[in-house]
């Protein structure tokens, strides 16, 4: 537990704006911003946030990883093959209950972000935080417009956590960042506009 206020604040920003509480918003404001699709909604929270929160805190809780966003390449390169496999079969499901469009989209979005974020891992570590929120941001204003802008503060609240907590370095965070809201804008546009 961090022990000054402003290390508090990062730890918590982090927590709340993980790639899995991120999923669990995105999906639910989809349901809400374009109406029906709770079915998919509830398989895309299923998929994308509850069952890897859950097994995240899982193997925290059994010691096999030594925090719950996995610092060291080394264990992310254990898991993100997992996640990636995990999150297509939850792009498959989402399929066969025929979410909307925009369900698809996401669903699409978070696979296709894993899938990048585990081979740049490879080689590099990168921020799956700022990935994620770029992403999530870039898939809820394709949704509803520039209206719901201020949710855009969001991400360099989650770099500057990042940063403060001194799990990535700046790089690290621009780059996960970037990413996000690049795959985001090229998925989304095969969705959207169906």
């Amino acid at each position: 537990m961090p022990l000054d206020w402003l290390d508090f604040l990062a730890w918590l920003i982090s927590h709340l704006l993980n790639p899995a509480m991120v999923a669990w918003g995105v999906f639910s404001g989809l349901v809400w911003l374009r109406g029906g699709g709770w079915l998919a909604g509830l398989t895309g929270v299923v998929f994308y946030s509850l069952v890897p929160g859950v097994a995240l805190l899982h193997l925290y809780r059994t010691g096999m990883i030594a925090d719950v966003y996995l610092p060291e390449r080394s264990q992310r390169a254990r898991l993100l093959p997992l996640g990636v496999a995990w999150y297509f079969a939850g792009l498959v499901v989402l399929w066969l209950v025929k979410a909307p469009a925009p369900m698809l989209g996401a669903g699409c979005t978070f696979c296709g972000m894993a899938l990048l974020v585990w081979q740049i891992d490879r080689f590099w570590k990168i921020s799956i935080h700022a990935t994620g929120v770029g992403g999530g941001l870039g898939i809820v204003l394709a949704a509803a417009g520039w209206s719901l802008w201020p949710l855009s503060l969001s991400l360099p609240l989650v770099m500057w956590a990042r940063l403060r907590l001194q799990a990535h370095t700046p790089a690290q965070v621009w780059a996960g960042a970037i990413l996000g809201g690049a795959a985001s804008s090229l998925l989304l546009s095969l969705f959207f506009n169906a």
